[in-house]
């Protein structure tokens, strides 16, 4: 291959162009040659028109996002490229990071700048790359980018987070990309965003990298951690040191190390284990840290989500329901089953209805008799009939579980389409007088501030001392953000979802019931 063909080869590819044309400033002051870390690469590699990061601090993202905008303005004529952050500090550091990395370039390549300010440059050829602070002006308008970078963006407000990307979002150019990158910061704008990424539910790309992903830009820390762990114990971090928490992420996390874990257990001594879990991930479930007054114990929450991760098989896999034929047109997005029936034994499902028009969601809990969750459905889609069939095909399928289905939304339409179409006669029934003070026995769970305090509390007692087992990720999701609010009631915050929760609830109160009702 001859020098053209070479440098042909390097100019349409970003990967190749940033490592052999631009160099940056290391940790330790000194000029080197870019060369991209294990996710870098992998994010450039595989970007798509919107993308969503969700990473542990410090490796490296927002300088390959430098890397790739000054690519795409040197090799593409008349290229708008704009990076956003969250604050003006963080601004100007991109943007001086951005121009110590376009003066690296050689001579030959690099293109003479027309303007070069406080906020901008602008090259011969006509492309631009500026930086600019969220919320201080809407630059995106009246643009067509060709790259859009947002720093940080869960340390955006969430009203101008989700004004100005509503903006920015118009202005992308067909073969442009926008990219959200963050830490995370708590429940936000940011946050359902990359929750509906994950589950693809908007047009974002998900990308998840953790605090193992970007290693190599720790080697220095993690030496003065160990050498920090000597003189105070005495002795180099080892084996003997590990809780077996340590020892569950040594033998069952690719690429952890003794030394990796020193440096986790010292940061976490100089925080807490909430603060770690949002600045350096383990898992993308565990970064988002909840705030306010959470009915659940989070740190249960996050140690049960951290085993559930761990385990390579989540749930059985779908060769295993083929006896569901209606169900198993929804296994692996919609439900899911972790153990299958044992024979004669007593299983309780808890059901929570809604509309099927894409808010609220239908939801099923399957607990054993000891309180193991052993299937679980959630779409916001199905409509109350198809609802119906699922829930009387799964009750059969667990020996006829004894159902407690909330009577609010499309409950009502549910519990009689399973009563008079199905035959269903497993349910719970509750107690109501009529207007002429009769008793009358009506099936379902009458939702109220008395019934609801008493699932829940019952829900959060079992949780508490580890009585009831949760497999599903969802649900704990769910807990994170089930909260007390201002008027003393119970549920999800705003933007989040709650239905998982109340059917384990009602699922809770079925076993702790022990009525099963036997029919032909």
């Amino acid at each position: 291959m001859n020098n053209a063909e070479k440098l042909k080869k390097v100019w349409n590819n970003p990967v190749l162009f940033i490592q052999n044309f631009l160099k940056i400033t290391d940790k330790n002051g000194k000029v080197v040659p870019f060369i991209l870390n294990p996710m870098q690469k992998d994010f450039i590699k595989n970007l798509d028109s919107y993308n969503i990061i969700l990473k542990a601090r410090q490796g490296g993202m927002s300088v390959a996002i430098c890397g790739l905008a000054i690519y795409y303005a040197v090799t593409q004529p008349n290229s708008t490229c704009m990076m956003l952050s969250h604050n003006d500090e963080s601004t100007r550091a991109i943007f001086n990071k951005l121009k110590n990395i376009y003066n690296s370039l050689p001579n030959g390549i690099k293109l003479k700048l027309i303007r070069n300010n406080r906020a901008e440059l602008q090259l011969i050829n006509g492309s631009i790359i500026s930086c600019s602070t969220m919320g201080h002006t809407d630059k995106s308008r009246g643009n067509t980018l060709k790259l859009c970078h947002i720093s940080e963006f869960a340390f955006v407000k969430s009203d101008v987070a989700e004004k100005q990307l509503l903006a920015i979002e118009q202005a992308i150019q067909a073969n442009g990309n926008l990219i959200i990158e963050s830490t995370a910061n708590g429940l936000n704008h940011y946050n359902i965003l990359y929750n509906k990424a994950k589950r693809q539910e908007n047009a974002y790309k998900c990308f998840f990298y953790n605090y193992i992903d970007t290693s190599c830009m720790f080697m220095d820390e993690y030496k003065k951690y160990k050498n920090i762990f000597k003189n105070i114990n005495g002795h180099y971090f080892g084996t003997d040191d590990l809780t077996r928490e340590e020892k569950d992420l040594l033998d069952n996390v690719e690429g952890m190390t003794l030394d990796i874990l020193c440096w986790r257990r010292m940061k976490i001594q100089n925080s807490s284990i909430d603060q770690f879990n949002q600045e350096f991930p383990l898992t993308d479930t565990m970064a988002f840290v909840t705030s306010g007054h959470s009915v659940f114990d989070n740190e249960r929450i996050t140690n049960v989500l951290r085993v559930l991760q761990l385990n390579k098989n989540k749930y059985l896999k779908k060769n295993e329901v083929d006896d569901l034929p209606i169900l198993k047109k929804y296994y692996g997005k919609s439900f899911f089953m972790y153990k299958k029936p044992i024979e004669g034994q007593r299983y309780y499902i808890g059901v929570d209805c809604s509309e099927g028009v894409g808010k609220d969601y239908s939801c099923f809990v399957v607990l054993d008799k000891d309180g193991q969750e052993v299937a679980m459905f959630k779409d916001n889609k199905i409509k109350a009939y198809a609802f119906a069939e699922c829930i009387n095909e799964i009750g059969r399928y667990y020996n006829k579980a004894y159902l407690t289905i909330e009577t609010a939304s499309a409950g009502n339409t549910v519990i009689e389409r399973l009563r008079h179409t199905y035959k269903y006669a497993n349910m719970a029934k509750y107690k109501a007088f009529d207007e002429f003070n009769k008793v009358k026995w009506r099936i379902g769970f009458d939702t109220n501030s008395k019934t609801k305090g008493l699932i829940i509390n019952d829900l959060v007692e079992c949780f508490d001392k580890g009585q009831i087992c949760i497999n599903s990720i969802d649900t704990l999701e769910e807990m994170k953000v089930f909260e007390i609010k201002d008027n003393n009631s119970m549920g999800a915050m705003n933007g989040f979802h709650d239905d998982l929760v109340m059917s384990t609830a009602l699922a809770l109160s079925g076993v702790k019931s022990r009525i099963y009702y036997k029919w032909r």
